[in-house]
């Protein structure tokens, strides 16, 4: 670890390093990219689609979704999965899991989570919920008999392995950090904890709720990164709505963390996503609102401010079809990986598209200079 003594400095309430970049949203420079559709949604089928996630394995690309068929948190929800070559022609979408069956008999809820491999066999994460107490305050929903599943595919087929961790609502698959696994999650009545595993193996995890006094004790979707000097940043979405980033530290490995503090980046709010090229940069996507267009992104070689933004999605299309908790005109809940000198950045159009857009890394550092 080199110069582990800088990170203690630095300010976890300025992840922007010019307060004013996104002032002039419509003039931000777009990045050129070739763009696709993963799985669209056709009228009378499945006309909502959220939550994709993106992994390449085994010589192909594969993604991730939630389907509905009208609206966002409804029962009878289902993940799909679908595969690329090439990562702009994907075959037509499968089901990894449906709704189970709560205790009314009636479908409940499923939510995709993630993909990862454990023990070098792709594995997806599926949040199983028997029904949901809706409410536009996160913190006022609840889910009933949450729980996360794992399922592992054996070439053919989605094989349910069962509970992976109970009363569990995560954001993005566990990463390792040293020799243990770490992610984040939600509970049943939306609480944030940090989450660490024993071992690589993933089996056995130790949850930490996340500090916090109000307004900083509502929380949401954390994205996460190790900096250059091992310090770990989590980025938050505020669920009181006060337009900007939160983010919170961890100096011993993500055993603990800092209560989240009011960054000057701002945020619609929605979901973000934070990740580090092979060449070292740190890159943030997130809405930086205040609407969920454009989709943006930006860069850090320190990972405590970020700078030189730029569009990854602007203008989207309108809305198709109508449906409870579908914007019109939006691009949001982004997940990305680099892979052949690209950075692939997979996200929902209105909630309807699942897309994909591939940027040249090589152009992506031409804005980050």
């Amino acid at each position: 670890m080199k110069n582990s003594k800088a990170p203690e400095s630095r300010n976890p309430a300025k992840l922007l390093k010019n307060s004013h970049a996104f002032d002039d949203l419509d003039n931000l420079p777009l990045v050129p990219s070739r763009t696709s559709t993963v799985f669209g949604a056709k009228a009378g089928q499945w006309q909502f689609n959220l939550h994709s996630y993106l992994i390449h394995y085994d010589g192909k690309f594969c993604a991730m979704w939630t389907s509905g068929r009208v609206n966002e948190s409804g029962r009878g929800t289902i993940v799909r999965f679908a595969t690329s070559t090439d990562g702009h022609t994907w075959s037509q979408g499968a089901t990894i899991a449906a709704s189970p069956i709560a205790a009314d008999g009636e479908p409940g809820e499923v939510i995709a989570r993630g993909l990862l491999v454990k023990d070098g066999k792709l594995n997806a994460l599926v949040a199983f919920i028997d029904d949901t107490v809706w409410s536009h305050d996160i913190y006022k929903k609840g889910w009933t008999n949450l729980r996360l599943m794992r399922f592992e595919w054996d070439g053919e087929k989605w094989n349910n392995c069962g509970v992976y961790l109970d009363d569990c609502m995560s954001n993005y698959p566990p990463r390792p950090i040293k020799d243990k696994l770490f992610m984040t999650r939600r509970d049943g009545q939306s609480r944030v904890y940090t989450v660490l595993s024993d071992s690589l193996k993933g089996e056995n995890w130790t949850s930490t709720p996340l500090p916090g006094e109000p307004p900083a004790d509502r929380m949401s979707e954390p994205s996460w990164f190790i900096d250059p000097d091992g310090v770990v940043h989590l980025v938050l979405r505020d669920m009181r709505r006060e337009g900007f980033l939160y983010r919170s530290v961890s100096h011993d490995d993500g055993a603990t963390f800092s209560a989240p503090v009011k960054t000057n980046y701002p945020d619609t709010p929605a979901k973000n996503f934070c990740g580090r090229l092979s060449s070292g940069e740190h890159y943030l996507i997130n809405n930086p609102g205040p609407t969920r267009d454009p989709l943006t992104i930006s860069f850090s070689s320190d990972g405590w401010t970020f700078s030189n933004p730029a569009a990854l999605r602007n203008k989207a299309p309108n809305l198709r079809y109508e449906g409870n908790a579908k914007g019109n005109r939006t691009f949001q809940y982004p997940h990305a990986i680099e892979h052949d000198n690209s950075l692939w950045v997979i996200y929902a159009t209105n909630k309807e598209d699942i897309e994909i857009s591939e940027y040249s890394v090589r152009e992506l550092l031409q804005f980050a200079k």
